[in-house]
Order: structure tokens, then sequence, then C-alpha cells
């Protein structure tokens, strides 16, 4: 679902806040004033071989092929953010500051945590999913690397302007979303439980308070399938097999793979204009080109990182790294139902027509 509680969207914002305010008062007690401002150095263009060399490895398992195998249960829920706070200048934390900020969110998640039962304030039902759904309720959502952003390219570890074409895109997606249901072809496709959020491609980091975070990874020799909790499994063909022709456009776009040392690269095309639209509100164009890296780093850590081109929505390529944790063996993926008896549509639609007879009563309008 789209929607999510404001409870939990406070609270989001809380801890990223103290994730920043963290950092930035441990930087104050340790760093001498200075004079003058620090001088401006050019920026280098981004290396992902350079830059995934950095992370730390240890004992990679391996398939019969001598490839490493990227099989297991996977989560993307960090603390990391996506961005870089304004209000933060260092590129990376201490591990003190990682182990405080985990804490500081755990106690948020458990501070949050609503019985099914119980009906938010100014709500005449209670909410779709409790805490008992959401990411933090029971586990510490890790941070896994020392990062300030999950955002490595451009430095600034900012996400690029949007182009004028994507602002609007992103403002009719909104009125969209929240004008009235007057018939099935206005709902988005999660209304039906297609293409909800955070299937991808591509990833991005979630946190506490979200929620389909998880996702399973099957390889063989010629194809690795990733799965996640949410459906909608992309394929990733390792065997030399053509593109689709131009005109065939997917939602999860055209995925083909390949090995380069012990990093998995897929290069994606052919992708529908709006196919990202589960990652990134504002969508995404038909000349979108997503570059994925993945790289095991031990037994319970998947290094991801994406480039991702379009010129149409952002006004320069930008790249993101951030390192994901293994499940434990007796933690599988179960049915994703999304909603009983698949009927969100159904109810969403009698749901507006009962308020515009609830409206029509009100004003005494009985046409």
């Amino acid at each position: 679902m789209r929607r999510k509680s404001l409870a939990f969207v406070v609270a989001s914002a809380a801890i990223a806040s103290q994730l920043v305010l963290i950092s930035v008062r441990v930087h104050a007690q340790t760093s001498a004033p200075t004079t003058q401002s620090a001088p401006q150095t050019p920026e280098k263009s981004y290396d992902w071989k350079t830059s995934f060399a950095k992370y730390p490895t240890g004992k990679v398992p391996r398939t019969r092929d001598g490839k490493p195998d990227l099989q297991g249960i996977w989560s993307h829920s960090v603390l990391t953010p996506l961005e870089r706070p304004a209000a933060q200048h260092k590129t990376e934390i201490s591990e003190a500051e990682a182990r405080e900020a985990e804490d500081v969110a755990h106690q948020a998640a458990i501070d949050l945590r609503v019985e099914p039962t119980v009906t938010p304030p100014g709500e005449k039902t209670t909410d779709a999913y409790n805490s008992l759904w959401r990411d933090g309720y029971w586990y510490k959502v890790p941070i896994t690397s020392l990062h300030t952003s999950q955002v490595v390219d451009p430095p600034n570890g900012r996400v690029p302007p949007l182009t004028p074409a994507a602002r609007e895109r992103g403002r009719e997606a909104e009125e969209r979303l929240n004008r009235p249901a007057t018939g099935p072809e206005d709902r988005p496709l999660s209304s039906r439980c297609v293409r909800p959020v955070r299937v991808g491609p591509p990833f991005t980091g979630s946190g506490p308070g979200s929620q389909e975070s998880t996702f399973q990874i099957v390889q063989s020799r010629d194809v690795v399938v990733v799965r996640p909790e949410a459906h909608e499994s992309q394929m990733i063909y390792l065997d030399g097999r053509a593109r689709p022709a131009e005109n065939v456009r997917l939602y999860k776009g055209a995925a083909r793979g390949h090995w380069e040392g012990d990093t998995l690269v897929v290069d994606y095309t052919n992708f529908k204009d709006w196919g990202m639209g589960g990652t990134f509100a504002y969508g995404n164009t038909e000349r979108v080109h997503l570059t994925e890296r993945w790289k095991r780093l031990d037994e319970d850590h998947l290094l991801y990182g994406f480039t991702i081109e379009d010129p149409g929505t952002w006004t320069k390529p930008w790249s993101i790294e951030f390192v994901m944790w293994r499940l434990t063996d007796q933690e599988q993926l179960v049915e994703y139902a999304c909603h009983e008896g698949n009927v969100g549509l159904e109810f969403t639609l009698s749901a507006a027509r009962a308020k515009e007879k609830e409206q029509e009563n009100e004003s005494g309008d009985h046409r």
C-alpha cells in the first residue's frame, strides 16, 4: 500500500533527524574550529569497481561453477538514509555513532507499537497495517555500512534535481492518487496488488516503519531470479540472449547480466514509462537506462548498487550503494496475499459511492 499511517511517517522523519543530530553532535565535539573554508576539489567520475573494492569481505559461498553464490533470503531494510541530510557534512560516521543510531531507531520502533484494535486519533478505523507488519517490530534495523547516505554519486550524497517534466509527472501522479475514486480506470495498479511498492528494480534501502523489504535470490548458471516478498519476480538472463525489440516495453525492464570478477552486473533496458513508479513517485521515461551491481561480501552481507540515467527525469545520472543483510534459515518468505480476497479495488469504489451518498444526504441534494 502507498498510504502509511501518520504515526509511522512522523516516526521515520524523527529517526532520520536523530541520526543527523547524533553525527553532528559527535562531529562538533571532536572537530577543531576552522577559520577558513576547505579548498574545493573537482568532482571525480564515479568508479564503481574502486568503490566496491573498499568494502571488507570474508568467506564467500560459491556455486559449482565457481561463481559467488548470491542465493538466500535478504533484507534491504537499513538505517542509512537514501540522501545525505543537509546538516550532515561527513561521508561516513563512526562505529559508535552507528550503534547509537541503531538503538535510537529501535527504541522509536518499540514506542510506536500499535495494537491492531486501536483506532488512530482522527480515524474511523484501524490502520490497514499496524506495527506488527512493519520493519523494526521484530528486530533492530541495522546500519550495515558507515556511509551517511546510500547515494554515493553525486559526491554530495543527494539525488540530482528532477527535470521540469518529471516534477509535472509527480504532481499529476499525486493528483490521481488523491482524487475521488470515480472508476477502476483511475486507480493505481497497486489497488489490484500489481506493481506494489519496493519490488524493484531498482531497490533502495528502506528502514523502520517500512514493509515488504525482504526478497529471495535463486541462482543457476544461466539465470538469476530476484523474487521480492510482494511477487513481481525479475529474471536476469546470463546466457547472452538478445534483448526484446525496441517497441517491447516492460514494467520491470529487460535484464541481461554478466559477471565482472565477483560482481554480477545487470544491464536493464526496454522499460515501460512509469515502470519504476513503485520506487519513484514521479516514475521514469522509456529512455531510462539502469545498471545494477550485486556482490556477496560474506555469509551474511550482500553489497548492492545501481547507476541510473534518464535525461527525461533527472538532470544527471546518479548512483547508490548499500549493504543488504541475510535472514536466518528459519525465516522464509510466505504468501503475500496483499489483501484478503483481493477486494481492495471493489471496496475502494464502493466506499467512494457511499461517501458520495453521505454527502448528498447532508446537502439535501437527492438528484
